[in-house]
Order: C-alpha cells, then structure tokens, then sequence
C-alpha cells in the first residue's frame, strides 16, 4: 500500500496545463495519499529518541495535514507540497523493517568519538557510518545533528560533520542534554 501510494504521487505534477480546479485537485490528491500514514508518522514522532528527528516528523505532519481552510494555492505549492509527501512515505518505508532508533545510532557513534575511533578533527564521513552501522544515511544525519547539539560535533552549513576537540571526555549523551539544546536552539529543524 506505501508503495502505491508513492506510485501516485509520482503522478500528482505531471500535469501540462495548470487551472485553479487543477491545483486545488492535486492538493486533495497529496492528502488522499499520505492521510492514511499521518497516524503512523505521528507514532514516529512520538517513539523517536531523537529530537532531530521529532522535529523532521513534526515538519511533515504539519504540511501534510490537511488546513480547516481553503486558501489561494499555486503550482509552486503543489510541487513543494508533494516533495514532502515523498520524502515522508520514503522515510516510513525504510523504517517499516526492524531498523535501530536515531538516539541508538547517536550512542554508537558517541562511543566511538569516546573510544577514539573518530578522534577529534576528524570527518564523520555519513555515507561510511551509513553503511558501518547498516542504518539510513538520514538516521546518521539526525543521529549527527543531536551530538551537535551536545558540542561533540560541528555540522557545517553544507552538511559535513567535524568531531569536536572538546569531544573527548565530555560524556554528553544526546538522550540527556540534546533534547533541550535542539528544541529551545532550533537546530534539529534544519537537519530534517
């Protein structure tokens, strides 16, 4: 069903010609497709141990949920709304299989910043973590984004993740102080 559901949107901007009553169409068609798994993102966001996380959850349910009111709505919108959409169904369908928590792969590479397996002014390489720790590159990134919030990483503006001099010895654990950091920070919205 998640996968015909995707198939759909796929076809939800193939549109040539673009009158009012076709956009508004293509609202109703996003909506008609991710509805279903609002429940299921909400259960996400709720069980997630990472505050990054819960802020890429929220930033979904949020755009996806259907506004009480009809508004003036362009192709632009249609087009960003459906980005979403994708990118949430994508994200449920990697995670519908056993798959360790963000707040797990935050632990792990924690323990290996700790151990000097990634010794400070080092790269934190996502796609080589990713693949160590079999996880989604996006759990990395989430997983990244907390310990930045705890100081044990620097994340660049262009995604690149540095450890931290002050890493070693800090005993920060990002289930202890990054939920705070990031929600009162605002740095777990720009990792989603």
């Amino acid at each position: 069903m998640l996968k015909q559901d995707l198939t759909a949107l796929r076809r939800v901007t193939t549109r040539r010609v673009w009158t009012a009553a076709a956009v508004e169409n293509a609202h109703h068609r996003v909506w008609a497709a991710t509805g279903p798994w609002l429940g299921l993102a909400r259960s996400r966001r709720d069980h997630t141990d990472s505050p990054a996380e819960q802020a890429r959850w929220d930033a979904w349910i949020s755009a996806l949920t259907p506004p009480e009111r009809s508004g003036t709505r362009s192709y632009a919108d249609v087009c960003v709304l459906t980005g979403r959409a994708r990118n949430m169904l994508r994200a449920l369908r990697r995670t519908l299989p056993p798959c360790p928590s963000v707040g797990s792969v935050a632990a792990e590479i924690e323990r290996r910043i700790q151990s000097g397996g990634l010794p400070p002014g080092v790269l934190a390489d996502r796609d080589s973590l990713a693949k160590d720790l079999r996880v989604p590159g996006e759990h990395v990134d989430l997983a990244l984004a907390d310990l930045a919030a705890c100081g044990l990483v620097e994340v660049s503006a262009g995604g690149w993740a540095v450890v931290t001099s002050m890493a070693l010895g800090s005993g920060h654990h990002p289930g202890a102080h990054g939920r705070q950091a990031v929600t009162a920070g605002g740095a777990g919205a720009g990792a989603a």
